[in-house]
């Protein structure tokens, strides 16, 4: 179950083309998400002291999670691009699998978590198709969707989610949306910078992304700093939506006033750690 997996943009992502399946209005195909691979140990034995096999999977797969890892755009080397997205459940404010699911099995909590009681759960994969984000998953051993949790156990300890504190690049934020205070409320409502991936899907996501301004220019990294980004502002808008042309104003001003030596709110919360306030 691939509840959480980090896409390289500007890949097909996983399931392989959710984005088409979902302006289709189709269920992904089983083709969709590959097949886990199986390795022979049996290769690695000594081989009566010859070189060791190289150790294959079988069979070969032909598509899997991070499929396209690092694979990018761009004519050139000048103008290669990609960047990372991690994508996960979104935990909607309105969320279409709430109101697919004809069991009644799909939930959302007080907090705003989403979960599907198991017990209820017929099957009928009506929370897949209605997902815009084809973050449900079917366990075809179980016969049952599955989803992220959020990690409610962990947050009803205090404690933030995995994928927040395994994070290597503490890339991941997490807190208090209705806390004026809080880093997260900062970054979405009052510099109003992260920003709901595919807003026009009407689901009020509670996942927001902080576009990839922070990349290296046209031309290569020896310029100086400036908006004409490698990415192309097409494929943001497409993501993100109209209002990405002001969040990357807002952070393009702000990273040039930290590099001018003046103090950025934003530019510090950005780089400051911890990244979760419970």
């Amino acid at each position: 179950m691939w509840w959480a997996i980090v896409e390289t943009r500007p890949g097909p992502g996983f399931p392989r083309d959710w984005e088409k399946r979902t302006a289709r209005g189709e269920l992904p195909h089983p083709d969709d998400y590959g097949e886990a691979p199986v390795l022979d140990c049996s290769q690695l034995q000594d081989n009566f002291g010859g070189r060791t096999p190289k150790l294959l999977p079988h069979p070969v797969p032909e598509f899997g999670p991070n499929w396209y890892e690092d694979v990018g755009a761009g004519k050139t080397p000048s103008d290669a691009w990609f960047f990372y997205m991690h994508i996960s459940c979104m935990h909607c404010t309105d969320p279409a699998c709430v109101r697919a699911c004809p069991s009644g099995a799909i939930y959302k909590r007080e907090d705003g978590i989403v979960l599907i009681d198991q017990n209820l759960c017929k099957g009928f994969k009506a929370c897949i198709l209605a997902c815009p984000y084809k973050r449900i998953f079917w366990n075809e051993a179980l016969r049952f969707s599955e989803k992220c949790i959020l990690c409610y156990p962990r947050l009803e300890e205090g404690k933030p989610p995995m994928c927040v504190l395994a994070c290597a690049g503490k890339a991941i934020f997490f807190g208090d949306l209705n806390n004026p205070q809080s880093k997260v409320s900062k970054l979405v409502r009052q510099y109003k910078v992260a920003l709901p991936l595919h807003p026009e899907y009407n689901t009020q996501p509670n996942i927001f992304y902080i576009p990839p301004v922070f990349t290296p220019v046209k031309g290569g990294t020896d310029q100086k700093p400036t908006d004409e980004l490698r990415i192309p502002r097409a494929e943001l808008r497409r993501l993100f939506g109209p209002e990405v042309d002001r969040a990357m104003t807002v952070l393009v001003e702000a990273r040039n006033a930290a590099a001018r030596g003046q103090v950025s709110e934003l530019i510090e919360i950005l780089t400051s750690y911890p990244t979760y306030e419970l």
